[in-house]
């Protein structure tokens, strides 16, 4: 009984390969198949939370989760990332939400931060709604504890009944802006 258990002990050790942690700068060219990029010095655990603005008598609250260790894959490279993932709703001047992706699990939101810059900014991709209409970059940047800054570009998308249906929904919902300041609530 004891040689099997030695026996198992050594063939797991053989099977098993330690994962490579980097830190979530690390240029994705050095990292390793199945790596992990992690967020060593937390530096995106300031942003999680509710936060709020008013915007062109809007109000907007986006909700920022973190996850650990999200799957990740890029062609035929496979890997791990502590990443961020906004949620929002919008409301009209009379408190009626206008649009909403709070009831999205976390990992489907369409918007997932992707480069960590210094001096606390968070780059994010937001996929866009119908159609991928309003596609773009969502910036963030933290302030101090409780502000952060948002900006939001969103890119041209040339839309024909060929690759969107009639009926689709092509608002932009999001703040079209720079320096829009949230406080966290």
């Amino acid at each position: 009984m004891k040689n099997i258990f030695l026996l198992s002990i050594v063939l797991l050790s053989f099977s098993c390969k330690a994962q490579q942690i980097y830190p979530l700068d690390a240029s994705f060219s050095t990292i390793s198949n199945n790596a992990y990029l992690k967020d060593i010095n937390n530096e995106l655990l300031p942003f999680v939370g509710i936060w709020k603005a008013n915007f062109n008598n809007k109000e907007i609250t986006i909700k920022i989760d973190k996850i650990d260790h999200h799957y990740m894959k890029l062609g035929t490279h496979i890997y791990y990332q502590d990443m961020l993932f906004i949620r929002y709703s919008i409301k009209n001047s009379q408190g009626t939400i206008i649009k909403s992706t709070m009831n999205l699990n976390i990992e489907n939101s369409n918007i997932e931060s992707s480069t960590i810059f210094p001096n606390q900014l968070i780059s994010f991709i937001y996929s866009g709604g119908d159609c991928r209409f309003g596609w773009g970059d969502v910036d963030l940047q933290l302030i101090d504890s409780t502000h952060i800054k948002w900006r939001y570009q969103p890119e041209g998308v040339i839309l024909t009944n060929l690759n969107c249906p009639n009926g689709a929904d092509t608002t932009i919902y999001l703040p079209e802006t720079n320096n829009l300041v949230f406080t966290k609530q």
